[in-house]
C-alpha cells in the first residue's frame, strides 16, 4: 500500500466527521508520512494498522477530547454523531458491533419514547390547566371558594406542566450522554483487549 492509497482510504472513514476535524487528522497524517520519507513510508503504514485501525484511534481520540471540553464549547448532537462513528470505525467482529449497535438504538427509543411522554404528560396538563382557568368563572357567580379551588388547580396543572417541559431537555441531555459514555467504555473494553491479544 502507498502513501496515497493509505491517505485516500483513511479520509473515506472520516469523511463523515467536522471539517476541521477531519482537516487537521489528515494534515497530521500527511506529516507523518512527510517526516518518514519515500524510504520509510512501509515502516510507517506498518506501525499505524490499517486505515480502518487508525481512523478507529483518531475517532476515539476525538471523543475523549469532545467529552472532555468546558460545556459551553460542547455540542451533544455533534458528540453523539462522533460516538457513533468511532464505534463503526472500531475493529471488533461484526456480531459483536451489530449487537452494540441495536443497544445503543433500543437505548435512543427509549429515550425518544421516555422525551414524548413527559412531552405528551405536559401538553395535556397545560391543556387541562388553560380548561380549568376557563372553568373556574362560569361556577364565580355561584360560590367563591370553588372558583378559587378550580382557579388554583389550573395554575397549579399550568406550573407543574411547564416544569415537566422544561425537565425534558435535561432528560434528554442525560440519554445523549449515557450513549456517549456507553460508547467510549466500548470502545476502551476493546483497546484494552488488542493489548492482550
Amino acid at each position: 500500500m502507498t502513501r496515497t492509497d493509505y491517505l485516500t482510504q483513511l479520509e473515506t472513514y472520516l469523511h463523515k466527521l467536522p471539517e476541521a476535524d477531519r482537516i487537521e487528522a489528515m494534515d497530521y497524517f500527511k506529516e507523518l508520512f512527510d517526516d518518514a520519507g519515500p524510504e520509510g513510508e512501509e515502516e510507517l503504514i506498518a506501525s499505524l494498522g490499517t486505515p480502518k485501525e487508525a481512523a478507529h484511534d483518531i475517532l476515539s481520540d476525538l471523543l475523549d477530547k469532545k467529552v472532555n471540553e468546558a460545556p459551553a464549547q460542547k455540542n451533544d448532537r455533534q458528540l453523539l454523531h462522533i460516538a457513533l462513528l468511532a464505534l463503526l470505525a472500531a475493529p471488533i467482529g461484526i456480531p459483536v458491533g451489530i449487537a452494540m449497535i441495536l443497544t445503543i438504538i433500543g437505548l435512543l427509543i427509549a429515550a425518544v419514547s421516555v422525551i414524548l411522554a413527559f412531552f405528551t404528560v405536559s401538553v395535556t396538563g397545560i391543556l387541562l390547566g388553560g380548561l380549568f382557568i376557563v372553568e373556574s368563572f362560569s361556577v364565580l357567580v355561584e360560590a367563591k371558594s370553588a372558583f378559587i379551588l378550580i382557579f388554583g388547580a389550573g395554575l397549579l396543572a399550568i406550573g407543574a406542566s411547564s416544569l415537566v417541559l422544561l425537565g425534558i431537555s435535561y432528560v434528554a441531555r442525560f440519554f445523549g450522554l449515557l450513549v456517549v459514555r456507553l460508547v467510549q467504555w466500548i470502545l476502551k473494553k476493546g483497546k484494552r483487549g488488542d493489548r492482550h491479544a
